[in-house]
């Protein structure tokens, strides 16, 4: 019998296509796609796990956001940094320029938002790579450079899934502190103005809706539905978003609200197009 049961939020952060959703699939249900499907917006999934340290035992129920990877949508990431415990930082080994992302967009961010927690940097897609000593001396000076754990995993073949996870879990049941060197955050190209909409438009349907946790769930879908593409939303995406959106939230919202916010987020979309 565990001695506590608690239960953490913890977030997975990295760019797009480096395998966030893969990675909690295969530590979640062992299971693992080929198949990339852009998250749109953020995901929730629940995983327990029992953590055993001298003396103690703790259940912990992970709550693992994914949060989606493209860069733009500065409310829905900040959003979801907001009572993180801890976070894994993932990074594609066969893609540099997404550890340099780790380091100067993600870490930096999440810095500013949250309080230190502990982070666990995890190099996926090492089945990929031909040079491993290369890739884990990339890894190590990395690690080096943030002061912090990190692992080389594969969300295909499994190698080190677990094993990043239980560092992670168990840091975060100690309440280990990050001590993460802090870089300067280094801005990105201006995200385009319908990323910046598409961003808006979905914080604002959770906030509608009883926040991101409970709500993204619905806008996600209404999203989807409406055939948007998080990288390159079209202005015919948005406002078939919109007008979805006012349809799912006609079922628990007066009717002089949703006609509110759909002519206030169609109002978005007129001024950039």
């Amino acid at each position: 019998m565990a001695d506590e049961r608690i239960k953490r939020k913890v977030v997975l952060l990295g760019d797009g296509a480096v395998g966030k959703t893969s990675l909690i699939r295969r530590f979640v249900v062992d299971k693992f796609s080929d198949d990339y499907i852009t998250t749109i917006g953020t995901k929730v999934t629940k995983k327990d796990l029992r953590i055993e340290s001298p003396g103690k035992v703790v259940d912990v129920t992970f709550m693992i956001w994914d949060v989606l990877g493209q860069k733009g949508y500065k409310n829905i990431q900040e959003s979801s940094f907001q009572g993180a415990k801890g976070a894994l930082l993932v990074y594609d080994v066969s893609r540099v320029d997404t550890l340099r992302s780790v380091k100067e967009y993600w870490i930096p961010r999440l810095i500013a938002i949250a309080k230190p927690v502990p982070l666990v940097l995890v190099g996926n897609k090492v089945d990929l790579v031909k040079d491993r000593t290369r890739a884990r001396e990339e890894l190590e000076d990395a690690m080096e450079e943030l002061r912090i754990t990190g692992f080389l995993s594969s969300a295909k073949t499994g190698e080190s899934v677990e094993a990043s996870f239980a560092c992670l879990a168990k840091a975060v049941v100690l309440e280990v502190e990050s001590r993460v060197r802090r870089g300067e955050i280094v801005e990105e190209d201006t995200p385009t103005e319908l990323i910046a909409v598409c961003d808006q438009i979905m914080m604002d349907a959770c906030d509608a809706m009883g926040g991101q946790e409970a709500a993204m769930p619905i806008v996600r879908q209404q999203v989807q539905r409406a055939g948007v593409d998080a990288k390159a939303p079209s202005v015919q995406g948005l406002v078939l978003a919109v007008e979805y959106l006012a349809e799912a939230e006609s079922s628990f919202r007066n009717a002089a609200d949703v006609e509110a916010s759909k002519l206030k987020r169609l109002g978005w979309i007129k001024e950039i197009s």
